[in-house]
């Protein structure tokens, strides 16, 4: 290969922590097993036919019930949505697994995930390829259901996202 290497993997994550993200919980269904995690590794692809990647660690159970044709929900989180954010990254003790649909407005979507009615969007998706890539699966899904919350489903929310910021949650106020 030419040109410099690539810079060394502690150089690139602190980098990446400049790089404000959107913060999204992605839900996947097989059979009756259902998982989720908090991620900020999504992107719009295209609107005819309307697409969306994510990226997936292949080390996370989530991964493991991933499949061709199967179900993703891509479920944004508003700033209200800290502690969804937080149980789905593993950060609080205990709570592992299928635990962490214990609490939050949960209903399974009609392309078969999860969803989390308090999102400020949630993509219902079917998973249309699945391209390996280092250490994570890059997840091309097509968008086959829609849910954002009406005036009268959002009120008493904030509205306002939820970003990933330097190793940290945050909201980012008036926009």
């Amino acid at each position: 290969m030419n040109g410099p290497p690539p810079v060394d993997a502690a150089a690139f994550k602190n980098g990446m922590r400049r790089l404000a993200g959107a913060v999204c919980i992605l839900t996947v269904r097989k059979g009756g097993m259902r998982a989720g995690l908090t991620a900020t590794a999504v992107m719009s692809v295209s609107a005819q036919p309307p697409r969306l990647m994510v990226c997936m660690n292949r080390g996370v159970f989530a991964h493991d019930l991933l499949e061709v044709g199967g179900p993703l929900c891509v479920n944004v989180l508003g700033a209200d949505s800290l502690g969804d954010a937080r149980r789905f990254a593993g950060m609080v003790d205990g709570v592992i697994g299928d635990e962490r649909f214990r609490r939050g407005a949960w209903r399974d979507g009609e392309a078969g995930a999860p969803v989390l009615d308090d999102a400020l969007a949630a993509f219902e998706c079917r998973v249309v390829e699945m391209i390996p890539a280092s250490s994570h699966t890059m997840v091309l899904c097509e968008v086959v259901g829609l849910r954002t919350p009406g005036a009268d489903e959002a009120a008493g929310r904030s509205g306002q996202p939820l970003v990933y910021f330097d190793g940290r949650f945050a909201s980012i106020g008036e926009l």
